[in-house]
């Protein structure tokens, strides 16, 4: 049984290839949203149960910090933050995008700006990572907000440092100031980890310049993306693939977007699939957290679990927390139950990002996967940064 898709499915499209790496694509999108309701708030009240947390302090949106300001040399110019710009669609293709196609994207009614970018998935330090290349100059505007307005962020990006997103930095434990090598197809090349910031871009571990990304042989320009902000997003999705074609991928970033009307609302997964799938998600109390673990045998981080939980119990949810975020209905906290997902914005990098997921237990509590040096365990619900809860649908 499969979530039922509301947009072209492309996990697995090889959208970029370095040497014999794994492919870097988009994530699958879930069903359409039906009767979805507005995103509690952080301070939404919480029924009375056992193990609720109430601490519900925001994340602080302070500029992620670098390794080190002295060092910076300055000798390339970075323009200076010039406004924030939304971000509605990444794209991603195998090989570089032509400018004519570049030029059909940006002429589209509802296009406000597009940014180039260049796209691959690599390993650093032996671990598969999706890597864009970007310019310092232009793609900090497309940026969270603490990052876009950091001058050092982009100053040391553009002198040939790598900025990791908060989670991968955290939960591998690359320090800043550490040196990370990156194995690309003209060879190995290493670089300081300047901060740990998120980009914006779902799925996406870590930025460098696009003259790192020249040296390193990604794929020039196979990246796009895309601002409209006052699009029809599916209107504007239809109009993207006539210009770009079947090969590339297509991801949805910006939150909230309308269903088409047509779309069929699915429905919730039944109490026996929930409960199969706790069961399953029980049958790995112990097993170690490890960043991009998906399997038993290989460890879970948080949206891998998920995953792999209803998977057991025959249903497919997309790969990325991102993407779960989209599995279902959104419902209010006082209305969850027992097999919802849960999910929070924690990432100080990027306030408005999905960052996180768990699987609701009941009576306070739930099952997880919470972050590298843990287990999946049993823990009680928290709301600090709560993002909302999902109930997942799938197709009728």
């Amino acid at each position: 049984m499969a979530v039922r898709q509301r947009l072209t499915v492309c996990t697995g499209t090889t959208v970029a290839f370095v040497v014999a790496f794994s492919a870097f694509g988009a994530p699958a999108w879930a069903d359409p949203r039906p009767n979805v309701a507005d995103r509690p708030p952080v301070s939404v009240s919480v029924p009375s149960g056992g193990g609720v947390d109430r601490d519900q302090t925001p994340a602080p949106r302070s500029s992620p910090p670098v390794a080190d300001e002295d060092a910076l040399t300055r000798d390339i110019r970075v323009e200076d933050f010039a406004e924030a710009r939304s971000r509605e669609y990444f794209v991603a293709a195998p090989d570089s995008l032509d400018d004519a196609i570049v030029a059909k994207v940006r002429a589209l009614k509802a296009v406000d700006a597009v940014e180039v970018v260049d796209a691959a998935r690599v390993e650093v330090d032996g671990k598969a990572t999706s890597v864009l290349g970007v310019d310092p100059s232009t793609f900090r505007n497309y940026a969270p907000e603490p990052s876009a307005k950091s001058d050092e962020i982009w100053q040391g990006i553009a002198e040939g440092r790598i900025a990791l997103s908060d989670e991968v930095g955290k939960q591998r434990k690359l320090e800043l100031g550490s040196t990370v090598t990156i194995a690309g197809g003209k060879g190995r090349v290493d670089k300081e980890v300047w901060t740990h910031a998120t980009s914006g871009v779902a799925g996406i571990d870590a930025l460098i310049s696009r003259d790192s990304a020249e040296e390193l042989g990604f794929p020039t320009g196979n990246g796009l993306v895309v601002s409209a902000p006052d699009a029809d997003l599916w209107d504007l999705r239809d109009e993207l693939e006539k210009v770009l074609g079947e090969d590339a991928g297509l991801q949805l970033l910006a939150e909230e977007p309308e269903p088409r009307p047509s779309d069929a609302a699915g429905s919730a997964v039944g109490d026996a699939i929930v409960e199969d799938m706790i069961s399953a998600a029980r049958t790995q109390l112990g097993v170690p957290y490890v960043w991009g673990g998906m399997t038993p045998e290989g460890g879970f981080d948080c949206s891998g679990l998920v995953q792999w939980a209803f998977g057991q119990a025959g249903v497919a949810v997309p790969r990325v927390t991102h993407d779960q975020w989209w599995a279902g209905e959104h419902v209010d906290y006082a209305d969850a139950k027992r097999g919802d997902l849960i999910f929070w914005r924690s990432d100080p990098s990027a306030p408005d990002y999905i960052s996180h997921v768990a699987i609701l237990l009941g009576d306070g509590t739930m099952i997880e996967a919470p972050r590298t040096g843990d287990v999946v365990k049993v823990t009680d619900v928290r709301l600090r940064n709560l993002a909302g809860v999902v109930r997942v649908h799938v197709g009728d």
